[in-house]
This record gives structure tokens, sequence and C-alpha cells, in this order.
């Protein structure tokens, strides 16, 4: 399975938000319900979404009342998808790479869906939107250029150190040091 490619958009943020919410351990669970909050999901979004990733068996149930877990299965294709793994960051060298271009965009995508409910005052809101539209323009280009994404991504981490959920900034710093 191909984190990218077998997955829709949703369902990367739900088993990413899922797997930081519950720490990466296939033995801890969380609502699926605050998961799918989190990602301004309704109630129904959470369960379509959650039962997708059960067809995968990427999350399993936990109770009747709507704690899930991710599966062993789950974790390994977190971890491959870019998160923690020597090499997965956007790199060092002056344009970023193919694999860099996924994992860029998947940040940005997840920080836009999350970013009306992070409660940022005016400013950090203004800040991260146009850290957000400068990433968007440089995706544009045929050389997308490191440094621009670099000096975006430690502007929007500083941002969310403030406020802002800490698993966000986490990700951040793992694509900046990897």
């Amino acid at each position: 399975m191909d984190f990218e490619q077998d997955l829709t958009s949703d369902e990367q943020q739900f088993l990413r938000t899922l797997h930081d919410s519950v720490g990466g351990d296939p033995g801890g669970s969380a609502s699926m319900y605050a998961v799918g909050e989190t990602l301004g999901m309704d109630r129904a979004g959470a369960s379509r979404t959650a039962e997708n990733l059960m067809s995968w068996e990427l999350v399993e149930v936990r109770t009747l009342s709507g704690a899930i877990g991710v599966t062993p299965a789950g974790v390994d294709l977190v971890g491959a998808s870019g998160r923690g793994e020597a090499g997965a960051g956007i790199g060092k060298g002056p344009v970023i790479d193919e694999a860099a271009r996924r994992r860029v965009e998947a940040m940005a995508c997840d920080l836009k869906s999350r970013i009306g409910g992070m409660g940022l005052g005016y400013e950090q809101l203004s800040e991260l939107t146009a850290d957000l539209k400068t990433i968007d323009a440089q995706m544009g280009s045929p050389r997308p250029k490191t440094a621009v994404f670099r000096a975006c991504f430690e502007s929007i981490g500083d941002a969310l150190s403030e406020a802002g959920p800490p698993e966000l900034r986490s990700r951040i710093l793992d694509l900046l040091n990897a």
C-alpha cells in the first residue's frame, strides 16, 4: 500500500492525527469523533473515514462508543509516509526532490485544513496564511527551492509553538531536521 496514492487526503490526515494522538502506540486508543473534530469533520464524516481505514486494516475498533486505535500496519504506514525516518525531510540541496514535494504538499494540506480551528490571533493567522501562500507559489516552480520551504516552515513552526497543536509543530520539525 502506498500512503499518498491509495488513501484519500482525508484518510491520510485522519490516520496521521490518530497516530499522533495515541503517540504511535498500537495499544492506544482515541475517540474517532475527537480525531474527526480536530480535522473539521462532523460525526458522520469521522465515522465514514474511520470505517474506510478499518477496511484497509489500518485502524481498529476499541470500544462500541467510538474509541479506535491504529494497528501495527497503520503505524508502519504512517512511518513509511515520511514521518520519523532518515532522509524524510525536505532535504538540504538547493531544490527539493519528488518525495520531498509530496511531503511538503501533505503538510501544507494538513495545515490548511486545520488552520481555522487553531484559535490563532489575527497576526499569527495572517503570517501563517502568507507562509502557506508562499509554499503554494513555490510548488508551482519547476525547480522548487529548499531554502524557501525551510524559511516558511520555520516561521510556521514558530507560530505554532505559541498556539497550535504540538503534534503539528513536531511534524514540522521532523520535516526540517530529517
